[in-house]
């Protein structure tokens, strides 16, 4: 019997299909399991995305700030500052000397005069 089936051959076959069905099924499994892995890592992936975008955000604005600072601290800013204040301070004792001066003209009394205005 050349030509016809025997029951060798269909074991044979059988046990062929039942090897790549459990195969398909252990591939799916893994499928599911790996789609499930990639959807977890994009997910912490976009979280430190986020998270690195504060930071960036932070280390621009603190760099600023530094910089102003910096500025702000500058020799050429600090002596124009100490320029302003000493500038300051002089009139402020002119206009001291000036208040006491007055002060001693008026001697805080008053002399009497012909009129009563308080009417």
């Amino acid at each position: 019997m050349e030509g016809a089936i025997d029951l060798r051959l269909v074991l044979t076959v059988a046990g062929m299909v039942a090897s790549v069905a459990g195969a398909m099924a252990v591939a799916r499994q893994s499928i599911k399991q790996l789609t499930a892995l990639i959807a977890d890592i994009e997910t912490r992936l976009r979280r430190l995305d986020s998270h690195k975008d504060r930071l960036e955000t932070e280390i621009k604005t603190n760099g600023q700030r530094l910089g102003i600072l910096a500025q702000m601290s500058s020799p050429d800013a600090l002596e124009r500052r100490h320029r302003e204040t000493g500038s300051l301070l002089a009139r402020l004792e002119q206009v001291e000397r000036q208040v006491d001066k007055l002060a001693a003209m008026h001697n805080g009394s008053h002399p009497a005069t012909a009129k009563d205005h308080s009417k």
